[in-house]
C-alpha cells in the first residue's frame, strides 16, 4: 500500500468516527411556543383580559363612589348656603309682612310683636286660645307691589280670610234667639257660639286689597298697623259692626 492510499484510509476512518460521535441537533423551543402548542396561551389570554376588565370595573366603581361623595358634599354646601342666607338676610318689607301674616295664621300673637308697631289688633283677653287660632286659620295673601325708600316702604297686598260679616250675622241671630228665650248667655256660651261660626265650613271667604305701610327702625322694617290693615285681616267685620250699631241705636 502506497503512501497516498494510507492517507485516504485514515481520512475515511476519521469521517466515520465523526459521524458516530456527532449528536443529533434540536431546535430551541421557547416557553411561549410550548404554551401555544399545549393551548395554555388561550387560557392565559383569557385570564389576562379578565384581570384587566376587573381592574377597570373596580376603578370605575371607585370613581363612582368618589362622585357620589363629592356630589353629596356639594349638595350639603348648597343647602347650608341657602339656610345661612335665609337666616342672615337683612329685614325687608316683604319679609316683615310675611312674618306678621304667618304669625297671625299660626295663632302666634306674641310673635306678631316683632313685626308690628301697634297697640292691639286682637284683644286676647276676651277670647280663648282656640277662638284666637280660628280667626286666621284660613288666612292667605298675595303681594302685588312693593315700593321702598330709605326708611319707609309700602306693600300693596291682596288678603283673603273668612267673611266676618257672615260670621257676625250668624252669631247675632243665635244670640238673639237665646236672648228672646230668656236663657242666660254667659261669656263661655258666647265664645262657644262664636267658635261654632268660625268653624262653620259654609262660611265663605272675602278678599280685600290694601296697602301696608312700613317704617325702618334699627335696620328692621316694622308694619304700621292701622284701621285699613285690621279691616283687611278681618274682612267684613267693620261693616257688620256698623250694621249692629245702627240697629241698636235705632
Amino acid at each position: 500500500m502506497d503512501k497516498e492510499e494510507k492517507v485516504d484510509n485514515t481520512k475515511k476512518v476519521e469521517e466515520v468516527k465523526k459521524e458516530k460521535v456527532e449528536e443529533p441537533k434540536f431546535s430551541k423551543v421557547s416557553g411561549k411556543d410550548l404554551k401555544k402548542e399545549a393551548g395554555m396561551d388561550k387560557i392565559e389570554n383569557k385570564k389576562e383580559k379578565k384581570t384587566k376588565a376587573n381592574k377597570k370595573e373596580n376603578k370605575e366603581k371607585g370613581n363612582n363612589k368618589v362622585g357620589y361623595w363629592v356630589g353629596g358634599i356639594v349638595l350639603l354646601l348648597v343647602v347650608l348656603a341657602i339656610v345661612t342666607a335665609l337666616i342672615l338676610l337683612p329685614s325687608t318689607p316683604e319679609k316683615t309682612v310675611d312674618g306678621m301674616l304667618n304669625s297671625l295664621k299660626n295663632g302666634d300673637f306674641e310673635g306678631v310683636n316683632k313685626y308690628v308697631n301697634y297697640d292691639e289688633i286682637v284683644n286676647e283677653s276676651e277670647m280663648d286660645e282656640e277662638a284666637q287660632n280660628l280667626l286666621f286659620d284660613k288666612l292667605s295673601w298675595k303681594v302685588l307691589n312693593i315700593s321702598k325708600e330709605e326708611n319707609t316702604a309700602s306693600v300693596e297686598i291682596e288678603i283673603t280670610n273668612k267673611d266676618f260679616a257672615e260670621i257676625i250675622s250668624n252669631y247675632t241671630q243665635e244670640a238673639l234667639k237665646i236672648a228672646f228665650s230668656g236663657e242666660s248667655f254667659t261669656e263661655e256660651e258666647q265664645n262657644n257660639k262664636l267658635k261654632e261660626q268660625l268653624k262653620n265650613e259654609e262660611i265663605g271667604t272675602k278678599t280685600v286689597t290694601t296697602t301696608i305701610q312700613l317704617t325702618k327702625q334699627d335696620k328692621d322694617w316694622k308694619v304700621q298697623a292701622d284701621e285699613s290693615l285690621v279691616n283687611a285681616l278681618l274682612p267684613g267685620l267693620q261693616e257688620a259692626m256698623n250694621s249692629l250699631n245702627s240697629i241698636i241705636n235705632g
